[in-house]
């Protein structure tokens, strides 16, 4: 009798046991929101398909929509006009390396072969320009 009634317990346990799984738990909830939100989610795939369905010129049109936007951080300006330096570059440059400290640009990637051996650049440390003629320095 004994034995019979640990049986009937066990399978009481167990039916409560899966009639609580069935219910949403919290983390039942978030882990179908999470789905929902996942790459594979069925509006994902539509959305997807949409997008394999354009054609070149709309998502040339889509992607330059995107470049304006900044998603990335303020971009980097570019001037056109400057105010007339009371100095040249060169001692410009001469005198504020070691006042603020700064990050060396690049070594220059046109080839050694192209670049003109007379004129050196103080500012990126390497031939194929002079200093007074830096772009990166107008900047």
């Amino acid at each position: 009798m004994a034995d019979l009634l640990k049986r009937s317990e066990r399978y009481i346990n167990a039916e409560e046991e899966m009639a609580a799984r069935k219910q949403k738990t919290p983390w039942s909830g978030y882990q179908e929101e999470k789905r929902e939100h996942s790459r594979n989610a069925p509006e994902r795939k539509e959305k997807r398909k949409e997008r394999s369905d354009l054609s070149k010129e709309d998502l040339r049109h889509k992607l330059s929509r995107r470049e304006g936007s900044s998603r990335g951080g303020a971009p980097i300006p570019s001037y056109n006009t400057f105010a007339p330096l009371l100095d040249t570059r060169t001692r410009i440059l001469a005198v504020e390396q070691d006042k603020v400290p700064f990050q060396w640009p690049e070594k220059l990637r046109t080839p050694a072969e192209n670049r003109n051996e007379e004129k050196y650049c103080r500012y990126h440390r390497d031939h194929g320009h002079d200093t007074e003629e830096c772009r990166q320095l107008e900047n």
